[in-house]
């Protein structure tokens, strides 16, 4: 007569705590965990790792998986958007969020932590807490700064440069640590969302509008990686064609910048793109009966992603 262990669905397993050295086998996933005395449902013997993922585009409510053993959050606050260009000038393109990253051991967390996606931001506007993401208690990225010179964890407000040439030329700085001299978004910090392309503006710089910043995707020293990648500038026209919304990098999950407008040559300038998930909108383009409006920042982004054993 075969020998038999204790058996029964993975729910019934949870509901006890074998002693230790005690056998269990689960007859609807098959898998076979042995008692210590302390642990529901004893611990899996064998098994395999697994990896599962878990995305906030919205705030929301994390539970940790079944056999969890190292949890790894990324995110990123609130990008900003975009300025409006005038008759005058183009507008500037908007600052990406923050980034913050952390491994923690499974064991130290709880089963459910709340998840904050920040606000994107209005342009130009001051970051507070509103902005920030956060993962529970345990970590938190403010969004896009205020100021061009708040570059401490890789994004900027957004806020206008001006270089003093035979004439003064204005344009816009797109999100990203790097001072960008071409007028296309800066690049994430590294595993960051990219900053937003400023709008088309003639002379000096063009009249098309520049394309939005990519998210960085780990390559080294990213921030200081070729501009562009994001949304598509506009092009210029009678009426200014409006900038490409950003979109979003596959691998690290953070938005990339928005395009800028681009000029009306006798009309209004074109809109800037949208971003999404902590990257910046695109300016608006300069035009001579008005001026584009600016691409709406991306909401903060949170991903979750938990080693699983068994």
């Amino acid at each position: 007569m075969p020998l038999r262990i204790r058996r029964g669905t993975n729910a019934d397993r949870t509901t006890i705590t074998p002693v230790q050295g005690e056998p269990i086998y689960t007859t609807d996933t098959k898998k076979l965990y042995v008692g210590d005395g302390t642990t529901a449902g004893g611990v899996v013997i064998g098994g395999a790792l697994t990896v599962d993922t878990q995305d906030f585009t919205a705030s929301g409510t994390w539970t940790k998986p079944a056999n969890a053993v190292w949890v790894e959050v990324t995110m990123c606050g609130g990008g900003a958007a975009g300025s409006a260009g005038t008759t005058a000038f183009c507008g500037y393109g908007g600052g990406a969020g923050r980034t913050a990253q952390k491994t923690f051991l499974a064991s130290a967390l709880p089963s459910t932590v709340s998840v904050t996606c920040g606000a994107a931001l209005a342009s130009a506007a001051a970051n507070t807490s509103a902005n920030s993401s956060a993962f529970g208690t345990y970590l938190y990225a403010m969004g896009a700064g205020s100021d061009a010179t708040d570059a401490t964890s890789g994004g900027t407000g957004g806020s206008s440069l001006l270089f003093i040439e035979a004439n003064y030329r204005q344009y816009g700085m797109g999100g990203g640590e790097e001072v960008n001299l071409s007028g296309d978004g800066n690049v994430g910090a590294p595993f960051g969302p990219g900053g937003g392309g400023s709008g088309g503006f003639d002379g000096w710089i063009q009249a098309a509008g520049h394309a939005g910043g990519k998210a960085a995707s780990g390559e080294t020293n990213g921030f200081k990686a070729a501009q562009g990648g994001g949304g598509a500038g506009g092009a210029s026209g009678t009426t200014g064609v409006a900038g490409t919304a950003g979109g979003y990098d596959t691998i690290t999950g953070f938005g990339n910048g928005g395009g800028g407008g681009g000029e009306g040559t006798a009309g209004a300038g074109g809109a800037g793109g949208a971003a999404v998930r902590g990257g910046g909108g695109g300016g608006g383009g300069k035009g001579t009966t008005a001026g584009g409006a600016g691409g709406a920042g991306g909401a903060g982004f949170v991903r979750v992603r938990t080693l699983c054993f068994g």
